[in-house]
C-alpha cells in the first residue's frame, strides 16, 4: 500500500520504495537537448556512412559537436537538473 502526504512546497511526495530514485535525475530541457541532438546526429552520420557521403558524415559529427555544446551551455545556464529540480525531502 502507498501511502502519500503533501510538503511544505505542496508537492505530492509517494512513500514508495520502487521510486527511491531522487528527482531531476537528468530528466532536464539540457539532458533532453543534448540527447536528441546526438541522436539525430548519429543517424545522419550512419545514413552518410551507408550512402558513402562523407559530407553526410561530416554534417553528422557537427550535429553532435553542436549537442554537445548545446547541452552544457543549457546546464550552465540553469536549465540543468542543478538548476530547477527541487530536492527530495522524505
Amino acid at each position: 500500500m502507498t501511502t502519500s502526504h503533501r510538503t511544505t512546497d505542496d508537492d505530492l511526495v509517494l512513500n514508495d520504495p520502487t521510486h527511491a530514485e531522487p528527482l531531476g535525475h537528468g530528466n532536464s530541457p539540457a539532458a533532453w537537448t543534448l540527447v536528441l541532438l546526438i541522436l539525430a546526429g548519429t543517424l545522419l552520420a550512419g545514413v552518410g556512412m551507408l550512402a558513402d557521403l562523407l559530407v553526410l558524415v561530416i554534417a553528422g559529427a557537427v550535429v553532435v559537436v553542436a549537442g554537445l555544446v548545446a547541452g552544457f551551455i543549457m546546464s550552465k545556464a540553469g536549465k540543468g537538473t542543478k538548476g530547477h529540480a527541487k530536492s527530495a525531502r522524505h
